[in-house]
């Protein structure tokens, strides 16, 4: 679960390019953080000159620092595999999406791209980042979010201190109480800090020393990215300096996005798909049948080949899923395992299921025929 981050890791844009990279051939071959971070540092040198207007952005790629940043958090992430540098399950999602084909052919050297092309997202990455994120910083993300929309204005200091001295405790509280003794060890130091931030904070009777402060540090590093992850997301806008709002789009639909926040990590998933790509995705609608088994046929096949192998079933589910928004049309990850179960049951010799070492279920083969996909 990821609580710590980065202050210069704001723009989501550049993991799909550290997606595109480690997906390709040559970074199969010699990938490694430190190769992935040098191709994407490389990369922005090469993007179209942005107007003035837009240099002073937040999180830009300005150096090797930065651009390691970034690939820490796609590791974070699971973008990218942390016990070897190649792509995690999260990753390999994200790469087989229609959306990733414009990296792609931006780091072949066959398309340009500008900076606002690549720190902007469309609607479906949008979803697949807001889910992302929601599922892996599950203990601070979520509640930032209900906060935001519960404040609906509010400047960046007063989002700092909120989460730092109650969000902040409050994660590693529920960390702590999950950990073995020996990291429990390690936490409840930090726990006991953290419940005195507050305290520390107002002992600086000016604003100068606190910002010099190396608490003040931390506070930087952990809230301001994910303020600025929200505003790549659609949820928030930056109205001028150190100030935010929550978007019109999002206002209209507070309720719905603050009971989908209120699932449990292992409800969320479904509830994101089911209630919140049909918002966040205009025009969507629910996917036909027929539609839906194609595309299980088509992103398998797809995975499979990169893979040299069996696929597990949780990857694929959300595959689909995101390949199907792509084409404005919806459906959930439990759809899609019904889906895989009816098959299996209808065609036992043309659609293989089999446990894995890790105890998920991975889809080995499916071959089925037009004819036989439209029954």
């Amino acid at each position: 679960m990821m609580i710590e981050s980065h202050g210069e890791v704001c723009r989501l844009g550049y993991l799909r390019l550290i997606v595109a990279a480690a997906k390709s051939e040559s970074a199969r071959d010699q990938a490694s953080q430190s190769f992935l971070a040098s191709i994407l540092e490389e990369s922005v040198k090469k993007l179209k000159a942005p107007p003035a207007s837009q240099v002073d952005v937040v999180g830009l790629v300005r150096s090797t620092v930065a651009a390691r940043n970034y690939v820490s958090l796609a590791a974070d992430l699971n973008l990218l595999s942390k016990k070897s540098p190649t792509l995690g399950e999260n990753g390999i999602v994200y790469a087989f999406t229609r959306s990733i084909a414009h990296s792609e052919a931006f780091l072949r050297g066959e398309a340009e791209l500008s900076l606002l092309d690549v720190i902007t997202l469309k609607p479906v990455e949008r979803l697949f980042f807001f889910w992302l994120l929601v599922v892996n910083d599950y203990l601070v993300l979520p509640s930032i979010i209900r906060w935001v929309l519960e404040t609906e204005s509010f400047s960046r200091l007063e989002a700092m201190n909120y989460v730092m001295e109650e969000l902040y405790p409050q994660a590693l509280r529920s960390i702590l109480a999950a950990a073995g003794k020996r990291a429990q060890s390690e936490l409840l130091p930090k726990l006991e800090a953290a419940q005195r931030y507050r305290e520390e904070r107002l002992k600086y009777s000016r604003k100068a020393e606190w910002i010099r402060s190396s608490l003040y540090a931390k506070y930087r590093h952990i809230v301001p990215p994910r303020l600025e992850w929200l505003v790549d997301l659609g949820l928030l806008r930056r109205v001028k300096r150190g100030r935010y709002e929550v978007s019109d789009q999002v206002l209209g639909h507070k309720a719905l996005f603050i009971k989908t926040l209120s699932y449990p990590p292992s409800k969320i998933t479904e509830q994101i798909f089911s209630t919140l790509a049909p918002v966040m995705i205009q025009y969507a609608g629910k996917a036909s049948r027929e539609a839906l088994n194609k595309e299980l046929i088509n992103t398998f096949n797809a995975i499979s080949t990169y893979l040299g192998g069996p696929v597990k079933i949780r990857l694929l589910e959300l595959a689909v899923c995101i390949r199907l928004l792509e084409n404005n049309q919806v459906a959930t990850p439990s759809q899609i395992r019904e889906t895989i179960n009816k098959l299996s049951v209808l065609y036992p010799d043309k659609i293989y299921l089999v446990p894995g070492p890790d105890d998920n279920l991975y889809l080995t083969r499916i071959n089925l025929s037009p004819k036989e996909l439209a029954l």
